[in-house]
């Protein structure tokens, strides 16, 4: 009877989450899964497409006990951030035994073995990549070079895809920090994560969910539309996207094209995370010569794109613009902000009272309670982050001083 911990974006939930908490059940029938998510970004830079509580619902009624948020500054971080902020956050739960994640690759000793290179050479790394970067090479492309140099081509290869990029980060974090977790590599089905375009693969990418609802004319699904996602979406979560979707409770990406605009228009000096005064000029000068006055975010993105500024480069740039943040060296977790919760998690609630090392947040309100001082920069992000998704949402701002969700 282990304690699992997942870290996860439901963005929104599909089959290929449904599978990866039934592989820990298949293992372990009477094993407690902990869910850290994100909240209303994503780890990519975009705003999520359905609120938290509702993305924790659908986790909750599939498997999951309890679902706590991940911080902002962590969910719109790079892999490296969100990956140590969101293991962190479940070791020092104090009950979380084993860390179970999704990797195309099923091999968790070639990717141990690339964790523990970048971890046992990181003065080298960076030494390796500076030079790179002067010469217009992106980041990602100089750590796969490096690797490729010190492990082979084969290795290198495995840094191409972003479930197994994540799952070095997870193993990175456990290795420096010497945390408690056994890891769980669950190979992944179906799809690639960044797929385009739904097929009759009933593993899809979220991103292809994504894409087919973004395509729906305003909050109406009709019965083809539902038919279709019932091949993607266990019925319980699809009946909580549902319900929102036909209460208006979410947000597509065209919904932020003149916000993300007027914000950018108005920014000259590059100040916020992820944003050089480089990126800025082309993301100034792309929004300048459009043909439409607010650009698409998709167009907006391309236009601002090279080598050195990939695609979710540049959106996370972005987002961490709108929201207003900017580098926090050595960031760690100081709060677990609890989402909601089974009747098995109200045990493992309990559980945790004794022996975690972070305190429990059960609304927003007592955020600032649990924070120095220093700190408070936090409450003030997660409040930015919430009213600007709930305002385009057209969501009452209550919404997030909601009690955690308890489910059966």
């Amino acid at each position: 009877m282990g304690v699992y911990g997942i870290v996860a974006e439901y963005n929104p939930f599909h089959n290929g989450h449904q599978y990866q908490i039934e592989q820990i059940k298949s293992r372990d029938p009477k094993a407690f899964i902990i869910v850290i998510m994100s909240g209303y970004f994503c780890q990519r830079g975009e705003a999520a497409i359905l609120p938290p509580y509702s993305r924790a619902a659908m986790a909750l009624s599939c498997g999951a006990d309890i679902v706590f948020q991940l911080p902002t500054y962590a969910a719109l971080g790079s892999a490296e951030i969100f990956a140590e902020t969101a293991v962190i956050s479940l070791a020092k739960s104090g009950i979380c035994q084993y860390l179970a994640f999704g990797s195309e690759s099923d091999s968790l000793e070639e990717l141990q073995k690339i964790a523990d290179l970048l971890i046992t050479e990181e003065r080298t790394l960076w030494e390796y990549i500076e030079p790179q970067l002067k010469e217009g090479i992106s980041y990602a492309k100089s750590r796969e070079n490096f690797v490729s140099e010190k492990l082979g081509i084969s290795f290198s290869q495995l840094l191409k895809k972003p479930n197994q990029v994540l799952a070095i980060e997870y193993l990175k974090a456990i290795k420096k920090y010497n945390l408690n977790l056994k890891p769980i590599l669950i190979k992944r089905q179906g799809s690639d994560y960044l797929q385009e375009g739904l097929s009759e693969d009933i593993f899809p990418s979220a991103l292809a969910i994504r894409e087919f609802l973004n395509k729906r004319k305003d909050n109406f699904l009709n019965v083809h539309d539902i038919s279709y996602l019932q091949k993607f979406i266990p019925n319980k979560a699809l009946a909580i996207l549902l319900d929102d979707w036909q209460n208006e409770i979410y947000l597509k990406e065209n919904n932020l094209n003149m916000i993300y605009s007027l914000i950018l228009e108005n920014t000259n000096q590059a100040k916020t995370r992820y944003l050089d005064q480089a990126l800025l000029n082309r993301l100034k000068k792309a929004l300048r010569f459009s043909d439409d006055h607010y650009p698409s975010m998709d167009v907006l993105i391309k236009s601002a794109m090279t080598k050195q500024y990939p695609k979710t480069r540049v959106q996370r740039a972005l987002s961490n613009l709108i929201l207003n943040i900017e580098e926090k060296p050595n960031f760690q977790p100081q709060y677990l902000h609890l989402l909601g919760f089974t009747k098995q998690g109200r045990y493992l609630l309990k559980r945790m009272q004794d022996k975690t090392n972070l305190p429990i947040v059960s609304n927003f309100s007592d955020i600032s309670n649990v924070l120095d001082k220093k700190e408070l920069w936090q409450e003030n992000l997660e409040l930015r982050a919430s009213r600007f998704w709930l305002e385009i949402a057209n969501q009452p701002i209550n919404q997030i001083f909601d009690s955690p969700l308890r489910m059966r």
